[in-house]
Order: C-alpha cells, then sequence, then structure tokens
C-alpha cells in the first residue's frame, strides 16, 4: 500500500512520507481505528472495507 500511495497520490516529496520501506517516525497509523503496530505494520494484508488514517504526531507549539 504505501509504494502505492507514493507512485500514485503523492504530489510532494516522499521522503516526507516514507522512510525506506515504512512510514517516518512521526506518523501514526491506524488500520480500523487500531495502531498498525498491532496489527504486523507491513506484514499486514488489507482487506476490503479496511479504514487506513494517517496522523502526524509532530506539531509547533
Amino acid at each position: 500500500m504505501l509504494r502505492w500511495l507514493r507512485d500514485n497520490l503523492l504530489t510532494g516529496d516522499p521522503n516526507l512520507f516514507l522512510q525506506e520501506n515504512t512510514v517516518r517516525p512521526g506518523i501514526l497509523v491506524m488500520i480500523n481505528d487500531t495502531d498498525w503496530d498491532l496489527m504486523g505494520e507491513t506484514d499486514y494484508i488489507l482487506q476490503p472495507g479496511d479504514h487506513i488514517l494517517f496522523i502526524s504526531t509532530l506539531h509547533g507549539g
């Protein structure tokens, strides 16, 4: 999924979103409201109807 997002949807610098084969530190990935760390990260196989959410945990103050 990450490669597909990079190749088909990202319009800016992919290095801001991806680091090697995964998302950069500071980006929380949720699969069906569950942290993807608990789902096996890149080993998880997407299912029809899955909801994926990317949340930046980096912010200014």
